[in-house]
């Protein structure tokens, strides 16, 4: 049988893991690993808190152990995996003023061509059109609207006599 988790909060630290279970801009498992703190101070036991949460005995645990061994930095996400973006918004937002502003138009690859001559951001065609054609579906571009062209869905109406 293991040794009772137990860990003792100063006022400073009490208060503020009441800051951050409460606090609604952060995280959710934040939160939710600064009251499993907080119930542990106020002596619960482990599973107690982990019925009370909803979670497994084990990830109470694990966020005390963090909690002894790193403090406050121990409870927030570590950084997910996977590549960073290599483009910000304002290289998107110039790519539209580009379409808009110009009287050419412009295929993805001549925009890839003028991203990386412009703005030093390397971008592939395909990862162009996926970008645009989702903040196009997001509301977030720009629309486009031809005169002439029914939309879909639309009927003309017939005048009646």
């Amino acid at each position: 049988m293991p040794g009772r988790l137990k860990i003792r909060l100063t006022e400073s630290e009490a208060q503020e893991l009441l800051k951050w279970s409460n606090d609604p801009k952060l995280p959710e498992r934040t939160r939710k690993r600064a009251e499993m703190l907080r119930l542990n101070a106020q002596v619960w036991r482990v599973n107690q808190i982990a019925s009370w949460m909803n979670c497994a005995q084990n990830t109470v645990r694990k966020i005390i152990q963090i909690w002894i061994l790193k403090g406050f930095p121990g409870l927030e996400d570590a950084p997910r995996s996977g590549r960073k973006r290599t483009w910000r918004e304002a290289d998107i937002e110039y790519l539209e003023n580009c379409c808009d502003g110009h009287s050419r138009t412009y295929n993805s690859e001549q925009l890839s061509e003028l991203l990386k001559k412009e703005r030093k951001v390397e971008l592939t065609a395909e990862r162009i059109r996926k970008i645009l054609k989702k903040r196009a579906e997001n509301g977030s571009g720009r629309k486009r609207v031809r005169e002439g062209i029914p939309t879909p869905g639309k009927k003309k109406q017939r005048k009646r006599t």
